[in-house]
């Protein structure tokens, strides 16, 4: 692991950070960082960019895993199958459907805190029920709710440089897919939280589960 001291066991402690990672809890993956750097520290490990390698590390760990390749691999198999469609398919329904399942897998390695998300998701969706559809669909309208409700530019910011790290990840195997993520993740997040397309996926993605 680039930047990292040869510790003993590290590359399991580091999955396991990653599992906490993938949680969605800011707080316990603040907590678990805090601790395996002591650890480090204690054993004399320790280094001057420890807890950003970590860090870096973790989340390394978790976009290699097989579930992120499979969704890669879908999309590397649909764009090869029409490479002339391949610079706009990202905007279209099917596109926006698998940036849908890479945002919302993102989204608590971003920062976004899960539950609390999931929580404002919930209270909207009893106010406001799936049968009551005259201003659109429940699911779109409760995203441009906690799009607003949750805005968080940090965490919107990171969620895209994400869609570049998965890119970066998997080129080598899936290289038409890394490409469109890298195009999903291109430049900064607009203003309006509204009109962050990965943002917006993402948000609709953890509605869906409420439902």
């Amino acid at each position: 692991m680039n930047g990292l001291p040869a510790a003993p066991g590290l590359a399991e402690r580091i999955e396991a950070f990653a599992d906490v990672l993938d949680r969605g809890d800011p707080g316990a993956g603040a907590a678990e960082l805090d601790a395996l750097a002591g650890e480090l520290d204690r054993e004399g490990f320790g280094q001057p960019d420890l807890r950003d390698a970590l860090a870096r590390a973790a989340v390394d760990a978790r976009l290699g895993r097989p579930d992120y390749g499979a969704v890669m691999a879908a999309i590397d198999e649909r764009l090869a199958g029409d490479p002339a469609a391949a610079a706009g398919w990202g905007d279209q329904p099917e596109g926006q459907m698998y940036l849908q399942s890479l945002a919302a897998g993102l989204a608590p390695l971003a920062g976004l805190d899960l539950e609390g998300t999931l929580a404002s998701a919930r209270t909207f969706l009893a106010n406001f029920p799936a049968v009551s559809l005259p201003f659109g669909d429940v699911d779109e309208r409760a995203a441009n709710w906690l799009a607003r409700l949750h805005d968080a530019p940090a965490v919107r910011g990171s969620l895209r440089t994400l869609l570049e790290r998965v890119a970066d990840t998997w080129a080598a195997r899936h290289p038409l897919a890394a490409g469109q993520a890298r195009r999903w993740g291109a430049g900064p997040p607009p203003d309006d939280p509204t009109a962050d397309g990965p943002w917006m996926r993402c948000l609709v993605a953890l509605v869906r589960t409420q439902l």
